[in-house]
C-alpha cells in the first residue's frame, strides 16, 4: 500500500458529483434539463465493496471523503495492506516519518470494523523496537479477528539493523487466526506461539532462530497443514524435528542445519532448497505418501533444489493446500527448482489437470522430471494403437506444449497397455520438450507386463520426434 502522510485530509480525491453545468443536458430549441443521479452511491454495500476490491488500501480509505454514504464502506473491506516504503521521503529523517506513518496505520486498523480475512504490513525496524508492532498484532488478532496475517520487517537506508522480535506469550493463539507469515525477524523464544492449535499455515521467511526454539514453535502448532521454513542459523549440532500428522506441505530452506527429522503421515508435497546432501548431512524422512518415490530422486539430485509432489485431491476434488502456494508466488518459488518428481494417476482427470498446472507454472528449464504412475489396473479398452491413433490422443495432452525444456524425463511404473500413460509419453516425444533422454523404468513390474512395455516403446520409437537428438531407452 502506498500510504500518504495523511489520507484523511487529502484533497486529491475527485468528487463523484459533477458541476451543475456538466450535470444537465440542454437543447437550444426546447430547454430540457436532465438531472444527474449518483447511481453508484445508491448501490448496496456489497456492490460498493466489490468496487473497493480493485483499489489499494490507501485509495479505499480516501473514498470516505466522497460523501456521507461512502464514509464507512471501506471499514468493511476484507483486507488491509500497508507498505511503509512507499511513503518514505529521503530528505526527511526516517524516525520522524516512521512514527507519523505508523500512527496513521494504527488509526486505520482501529477504525476498521474488524473480521478481516487478510492483513499484510511491511514495516520499518522502528515498529519492532518501540512496541508498535505488538500493538498492531494484538489489535488485528485479538480485536479484529484477522484470519490471515503477514508481517515483514523491511530494511531501508539509514534504518537501524535490529530485528529481534519480542512478543508476549500466546499472542498468536487466537482461534480466528489460521495463517501466519513472518519475515526478517530474530526469535529468542517460542513463547508467542504457545498453544497455537489454531494455525493451519505457518511461513517463516529469512528468520534467525536457534534450532531448539524452532522445534518448540513447530511443536506448539500441531494443526499445521502447510509449513514453510527459510531459516538462517548456524546450529549444526542440533536436530530440527518436524513431527506432525496433519502436515501436507513442507518447504525446507535451512542451509545451516545438518540434521533434520520429518515425520508426517499425510505429507504430499516436499520441496527442498539450500540443503546440500552429502557428508555430514542427515535427513530422516518418514512420510509414507512420498517415501516410495522420493528416495531415488534424493540420491540423484543431492544438492539440487527439488520438489516431490504426490498429486492428490480430496473427495470434493480439491487439491492439496500447498498446490495454491506453488501456483501463486509469481514463479519465484518454482524458478529456484531444477528437479521435480510427481506421483500421478493418469486415469484421474483432476490429477492430470494439476500436473498441467504445475508444468505450466514452471519458470525455467528442468534438469530432471520424474513421473511415477500410480498403480491402476483399470484400463481403457485394449487393442492395437496405430500411429494415427497416437497422434489423435496426443491432442488431449497438448498441455505439455509449454515454454520449458527438460533434459531428462524418467517414467516409472509405466504400463504399455494404459492408453493415458502412453499418450503422455507420446506427447514428450512429439513436442520436443525433452532435450536428451526419455527413460522408462521397468524393474518394478512383473515379467508379463514387460512384453506390453516393449511393444509400447517400439511404437514410441516410430513417432515423429520434436527433438531429433532425443534418446528413448530403459532405465
Amino acid at each position: 500500500m502506498s500510504f500518504p502522510l495523511n489520507p484523511f485530509t487529502s484533497s486529491t480525491i475527485p468528487s463523484m458529483k459533477k458541476s451543475p453545468s456538466s450535470s444537465s443536458l440542454e437543447k437550444r430549441d426546447n430547454s430540457v434539463q436532465v438531472e444527474e443521479v449518483d447511481r453508484i452511491s445508491n448501490l448496496s454495500d456489497d456492490v460498493l465493496l466489490k468496487i473497493l476490491e480493485n483499489m489499494s488500501t490507501e485509495e479505499a480509505v480516501q473514498t470516505s471523503l466522497l460523501s456521507k454514504r461512502w464514509e464507512g464502506v471501506w471499514k468493511q473491506m476484507p483486507y488491509l495492506f500497508f507498505d511503509m516504503r512507499n511513503s518514505i521521503k529521503l530528505y526527511v529523517p526516517i524516525a520522524e516519518q516512521s512514527n507519523s506513518i505508523s500512527q496513521l496505520i494504527t488509526k486505520v486498523i482501529n477504525n476498521h470494523n474488524g473480521n478481516l480475512e487478510f492483513c499484510k504490513i511491511q514495516h520499518l525496524t522502528h515498529q519492532t523496537q518501540d512496541g508498535t508492532l505488538e500493538t498492531w498484532i494484538q489489535s488485528l488478532i485479538h480485536v479484529k479477528h484477522t484470519k490471515c496475517l503477514a508481517l515483514e520487517r523491511i530494511r531501508f537506508i539509514h534504518c537501524p539493523r535490529g530485528r529481534l522480535l519480542h512478543l508476549p506469550p500466546n499472542i498468536f493463539s487466537h482461534p480466528a487466526l489460521t495463517s501466519l507469515l513472518l519475515s526478517r525477524y530474530t526469535f529468542e523464544s517460542a513463547h508467542a506461539f504457545n498453544n497455537c492449535n489454531n494455525l493451519i499455515t505457518l511461513q517463516l521467511h529469512k528468520i534467525k532462530v536457534a534450532v531448539d526454539v524452532l522445534n518448540t514453535v513447530i511443536e506448539s502448532c500441531p494443526s499445521l497443514e502447510m509449513l514453510v521454513l527459510e531459516i538462517f542459523w548456524n546450529s549444526k549440532t542440533d536436530c530440527l524435528k518436524i513431527h506432525n500428522n496433519n502436515l501436507k506441505f513442507l518447504h525446507l530452506a535451512c542451509p545451516g542445519i545438518d540434521n533434520i527429522e520429518v515425520s508426517a503421515a499425510l505429507l504430499d508435497i516436499l520441496s527442498v532448497h539450500n540443503i546440500k546432501f552429502g557428508k555430514g548431512i542427515n535427513i530422516v524422512l518418514d512420510a509414507p505418501r512420498l517415501l516410495q518415490f522420493s528416495q531415488r530422486l534424493w540420491r540423484i539430485t543431492q544438492s539440487l533444489p527439488h520438489i516431490v509432489y504426490n498429486i492428490s485431491c480430496d473427495a470434493q476434488g480439491n487439491e492439496n493446500i500447498g498446490h495454491e502456494f506453488l501456483m501463486n508466488i509469481e514463479n519465484y518459488f518454482l524458478a529456484e527448482f531444477a528437479t521435480l518428481a510427481v506421483n500421478v494417476d493418469m486415469v484421474n482427470p483432476i490429477e492430470v489437470c494439476i500436473l498441467k498446472e504445475v508444468l505450466d507454472a514452471w519458470a525455467r528449464d528442468l534438469e530432471m522430471l520424474d513421473i511415477f504412475f500410480k498403480h491402476n489396473d483399470v484400463y481403457k479398452e485394449e487393442g492395437e494403437i496405430s500411429i494415427d491413433g497416437i497422434q489423435n490422443m496426443w491432442g488431449y495432452y497438448s498441455f505439455l506444449d509449454v515454454d520449458i525444456n527438460v533434459r531428462t524425463v524418467c517414467l516409472y511404473n509405466f504400463n504399455g497397455l494404459d492408453e493415458d500413460q502412453f499418450a503422455l509419453a507420446a506427447s514428450f516425444v512429439i513436442h520436443g520438450t525433452v532435450m536428451e533422454y526419455l527413460m522408462i523404468e521397468t524393474s518394478t513390474l512383473p515379467a508379463y507386463k514387460k512384453l506390453a512395455i516393449d511393444a509400447a516403446v517400439e511404437k514410441l520409437m516410430k513417432l515423429p520426434k520434436g527433438n531429433e537428438d532425443l534418446i528413448i531407452q530403459y532405465i
